[in-house]
């Protein structure tokens, strides 16, 4: 909807007539981001006590009339499940988010995930300058362990990007999100050339 202002106990949107409310328990409050095909939302769940939590949708209409061949809409609507699945898998991990629910709704597709409250790498870079060789030192000390139990587990996370790591304010600690484009590691995955994925410049070849 263009204009979504609508009443915080409102259940429909008075502009566009979309419920508000998605499986009777997720209130989305404000958009956190938006690509091509979808959008991130921070939200409530009305049946944890109003607990934030972050929905992403995906939006098939949109991808039926971007012009893209029907093979590459079926892996964007496939690296979306795979998301789901991959956090489901792994959510467990306190350094990871957990994944609340997946579903279809009203023809769009979304995925409910632990809220993290934090800022990305990315921002820190933006507002304090480079990273000293410590700080560095700091990170990798905390994100390597993350990527040796998602490597135990049959996982490439492969947009491993400032981005793509949260510092969660309570802790400092780093939190490893956008499972997105993850791969499920097998010897058949290892032989077979696929589609080139992930953030260009952090992506491998």
């Amino acid at each position: 909807c263009q204009q979504p202002k609508n009443a915080d106990d409102a259940v429909t949107c008075q502009s566009c007539g979309s419920r508000l409310v998605l499986r009777g328990r997720y209130r989305p409050l404000r958009m956190l981001g938006q690509g091509g095909f979808g959008r991130t939302y921070l939200a409530l769940d009305g049946d944890r006590l109003d607990t934030s939590c972050v929905i992403k949708q995906l939006l098939p209409q949109q991808l039926a009339g971007s012009g893209l061949d029907e093979a590459r809409l079926n892996k964007i609507v496939e690296l979306f499940k795979q998301e789901a699945m991959q956090l489901s898998k792994l959510g467990e991990h306190p350094q990871i988010p957990a994944l609340l629910a997946f579903f279809e709704h009203e023809t769009r597709l979304y995925l409910v995930r632990e809220f993290i409250d934090g800022e990305t790498l990315w921002h820190e870079v933006e507002t304090q300058g480079a990273f000293t060789e410590q700080q560095v030192r700091l990170v990798l000390a905390q994100l390597l362990p993350v990527l040796k139990y998602i490597h135990r587990h049959g996982v490439i996370h492969r947009d491993i990007t400032p981005v793509n790591i949260l510092r969660r304010k309570r802790d400092n600690k780093l939190i490893l999100i956008d499972f997105g484009v993850a791969k499920q590691l097998t010897q058949t995955s290892l032989a077979r050339p696929g589609t080139k994925v992930g953030t260009a410049g952090y992506a491998p070849l």
